[in-house]
């Protein structure tokens, strides 16, 4: 779910065909770039939009804005997903019991079998913080299907407030997330794992709706578009602007 800001022109040769209108661009539409004429197509199309109270300037700002929002909220989900990978993890180690070895007052070496609360307390904090990070973007983003999409993925969390609480996991005011340690510390593990861990747990369910608002968003910046010399839509917002910046 990785989205590009950066100039990446590999997309033009996608399809051999100059007739594939799933592409949005073929070999000709480059061409036409190179001899000037989609940059003139372009430049019209956006002195229009004066007709419609905007001016080039304001079209180009506006589609730049809302692309750097929109990667970020994708970017914020790849975040996510990461975070939550130990956690989630069949093959991860972290609920599992590890030899511990402590040496009690008479100097004499005890070893027994314990779980690293201290490793599970971090990942759970890590997951917190990174659900916080991007929902405090989706909630608020301009686009309206990721937006209602996040509002309904925190609606969804307070349905499950107790389960959470009895997980360490309390709401803020503003419905961001904070982690109780004690409450984490002193939690069966038992319980811990059927909140965060495996497919079958609360978190995994959170973990899917994160991707599919982040491939919303991921979608939303791909669709910024500006008509082609064939009057298709181009893909990447980014050779636009770059048309208009005089870069290409």
């Amino acid at each position: 779910m990785n989205l590009s800001t950066g100039n990446d022109y590999s997309f033009l040769f996608g399809s051999q065909s100059s007739s594939n209108e799933s592409t949005g661009f073929s070999l000709n539409d480059y061409a036409s770039i190179k001899n000037g004429s989609y940059g003139k197509l372009l430049k019209s199309y956006y002195k229009e939009q004066k007709n419609e109270g905007k001016t080039a300037a304001d079209v180009k700002k506006e589609t730049q804005t809302k692309g750097a929002e929109y990667s970020e909220i994708a970017s914020l989900a790849d975040k996510f997903e990461k975070s939550t990978n130990k956690l989630l993890s069949s093959s991860s180690d972290l609920f599992e019991l590890k030899d511990v070895t402590k040496k009690n007052e008479d100097g004499v070496e005890n070893t027994t079998k314990e779980y690293d609360m201290d490793a599970i307390l971090s990942a759970v904090k890590d997951f917190a913080k990174s659900y916080n990070d991007f929902m405090s973007k989706a909630t608020k983003s301009t686009n309206k299907n990721v937006a209602r999409r996040a509002e309904n993925l925190a609606g969804q969390m307070t349905n499950y407030y107790k389960q959470l609480k009895s997980a360490g996991i309390e709401f803020n005011e503003d419905g961001s997330l904070k982690v109780n340690e004690d409450t984490i510390k002193k939690a069966d593990v038992s319980a811990l794992k059927r909140v965060f861990n495996g497919k079958d747990s609360l978190l995994n369910q959170v973990a899917n709706k994160v991707d599919q608002i982040g491939t919303s968003a991921q979608s939303a910046a791909k669709n910024l578009k500006g008509y082609t010399s064939s009057a298709k839509y181009a893909n990447d917002a980014s050779v636009v602007g770059n048309i208009l910046n005089g870069q290409v």
